[in-house]
């Protein structure tokens, strides 16, 4: 049976760390789950507690540094949209439903009336 890895409080941070920096990559959260747990060599439900750590300093950085989120969902959208004109070039077309269903969510254009 392969031995553990014993976790030190340097350990920690330095998991927190390249799970932050794979989500500032834009690197999906499943997939950063992934590449954490096999990098680290961590289970991944560990690796999933280090990814929400990830988005939760983004969060608070974000909240910080006085962001406008009228800017901030303006910025989203424009990505997404490039998202669904690259997923329908590439005949993607589930990729293109996901990221439309995600400006609806972030425009409130799914609100019930």
């Amino acid at each position: 049976m392969p031995m553990a890895k014993a976790h030190t409080h340097g350990a920690g941070d330095h998991r927190r760390s390249t799970a932050l920096n794979l989500l500032l990559r834009g690197t999906s959260a499943s997939a950063a789950v992934s590449l954490l747990a096999e990098q680290e060599q961590i289970s991944r439900r560990q690796a999933q507690r280090y990814v929400r750590e990830g988005y939760e300093q983004i969060r608070v950085d974000i909240e910080s540094c006085g962001v406008e989120r009228t800017h901030q969902v303006a910025k989203l959208v424009h990505i997404l949209e490039s998202t669904i004109v690259l997923a329908l070039e590439n005949k993607q077309c589930a990729a293109a439903v996901g990221a439309a269903r995600e400006i609806r969510e972030l425009t409130g254009l799914s609100a019930d009336r």
